[in-house]
């Protein structure tokens, strides 16, 4: 698929895999539980997520471990007398290397210390076809002894249950439960759900079963939460609770969609953008469906927030090579509200699956066709004229985003804009910063005018330019 003009920013990884391995169970630390959730902070979890938070990826890349908490700073302090220690060089994984991070980060957990501080393996899950802490344990063994890591961890079990509660309080897990429980059936039952935290893991959630008996979710954890606060407010609750329940309804999507014939109705490859879930069963159209669960359970507990947040979501799912989502998730609410609760979601499947069947012939997605990635910033008003590869939806203003750094951002609304006749184009002129060097994005986190085709599917998430300042022009 052509992916011209969309600026190519490295953004959080939801990477919600959920293809699963299972094993024998066997009693794990005693966790912090309600009814069948438990909410788990394990030790040899913590000290997989320090070694490759230690590492010059974990150190450079942005987005793979979180690092703006004292706590961070705290680790960093404590273990750099070991920097040298040769399992980081062994584990320095890449964005590119993603299965092999993960298979170290995740693995860990079937794992314990014993009194002779030595690595034994408590169970025989694994969370790919590769075994990457197994390959590295006796390294990783040898530096939890000689930097002394069960000192550090034990010293702070007090900060390590204050994360735990404050999950539990903020988290919503019991609604959560009900609510999949009602929409799909009890899938659970008695069976263990544990959910394994650390405050490190900033990217890239997962959804496993550990066994037949036992499913575990290992997702980020908002920021409040880590610093022991409650969450600001409602919005920012509604959009962080996210990261867990797109794992959490994996447990409850999956199955349901396994009673259908999906590939019948539902072509992958035309749903799909390179996202890695193709040809592997049903798995793009589960990551669809949960994503469009949650718009459904957000609206319910957060109905004043949950467009907006919603949508900043579906512009992230388009990124990961869903670009179809937001489409996917307002079709299904229109279903469900239709019915009014008379109808459950698991049984609103044929009916949706008719659509996706209906439409998917014609399905596009709309780009931005400017020949240059590149804008230079004028003194005054700069005219800019956008190119689509179809025909949009003639509105009468939109919003962009633009991006200074990781943090800093500023949502723009254009107004007394031109379309052409078709609508192919528009033309507009906007006044930009006079800063270096930042990004100009289309459909990003806080537009909440997003760009359209005629089809309603929206323009490819972080379309845009990259803006320079005039001093850039004239060195060039």
């Amino acid at each position: 698929m052509q992916t011209r003009n969309k600026i190519k920013l490295i953004f959080i990884l939801s990477a919600s895999v959920f293809s699963c391995k299972t094993a024998d169970r066997l009693p794990f630390s005693k966790p912090d539980t309600d009814g069948v959730i438990s909410v788990e902070y394990p030790e040899v979890y913590e000290l997989a997520n320090i070694v490759l938070a230690l590492t010059d990826y974990g150190i450079t890349d942005k987005w793979q471990v979180r690092k703006d908490f004292a706590y961070y700073e705290e680790m960093r302090k404590y273990f750099e007398p070991y920097m040298g220690h040769p399992l980081l060089d062994s584990v320095n994984f890449s964005r590119e290397r993603w299965e092999e991070y993960l298979s170290y980060r995740t693995d860990s957990y079937a794992f314990e210390l014993d009194g002779d501080s030595r690595l034994k393996r408590r169970n025989n899950f694994q969370s790919f076809d590769i075994k990457t802490f197994d390959e590295f344990k006796s390294l990783t063994e040898d530096f939890a002894r000689k930097s002394n890591f069960r000192v550090f961890f034990k010293e702070r079990q007090e900060y390590r249950q204050q994360i735990i509660q404050r999950y539990r309080d903020e988290y919503l897990l019991a609604e959560m439960k009900a609510f999949l429980t009602k929409e799909f059936g009890d899938f659970f039952g008695d069976k263990k759900y544990s959910i394994v935290i650390s405050p490190f893991v900033y990217a890239q959630n997962l959804h496993r079963d550990i066994d037949s008996n036992w499913t575990a979710d290992f997702p980020t954890i908002a920021k409040p939460v880590i610093e022991g606060r409650k969450f600001e407010n409602k919005e920012d609750k509604s959009a962080e609770i996210h990261t867990l329940f797109t794992e959490m309804d994996h447990g409850y999507v999956n199955p349901t969609t396994e009673k259908y014939d999906i590939k019948a109705r539902f072509d992958e490859k035309l749903w799909d953008d390179e996202s890695g879930y193709s040809n592997s069963g049903n798995a793009v159209f589960n990551e669809y469906m949960t994503w469009a669960v949650f718009d459904i359970f957000n609206s319910i507990y957060f109905p004043e927030f949950a467009g907006k947040v919603n949508l900043n979501w579906h512009f992230q799912n388009d990124t990961r090579g869903f670009i179809y989502s937001d489409l996917f998730a307002s079709k299904l609410k229109e279903i469900y509200n239709k019915y009014k609760g008379r109808r459950k979601i698991k049984d609103l499947y044929p009916e949706l699956l008719e659509w996706t069947k209906e439409i998917q012939p014609g399905l596009s997605k709309p780009l931005l066709l400017n020949d240059s990635d590149t804008l230079y910033v004028s003194p005054s008003k700069n005219a800019i004229e956008l190119q689509f590869s179809e025909p949009m939806k003639k509105v009468d203003s939109f919003d962009l985003v633009l991006h200074f750094s990781q943090w800093d951002k500023e949502v723009v609304n254009v107004s007394g804009i031109k379309w052409d006749e078709d609508g192919r184009s528009v033309s507009f002129e906007l006044e930009l910063p006079q800063k270096e060097e930042y990004y100009l994005l289309l459909n990003w986190w806080g537009v909440q005018k997003p760009l359209m085709s005629q089809k309603g599917i929206m323009l490819r998430a972080t379309s845009g330019f990259l803006i320079k300042g005039n001093s850039a022009q004239n060195k060039g």
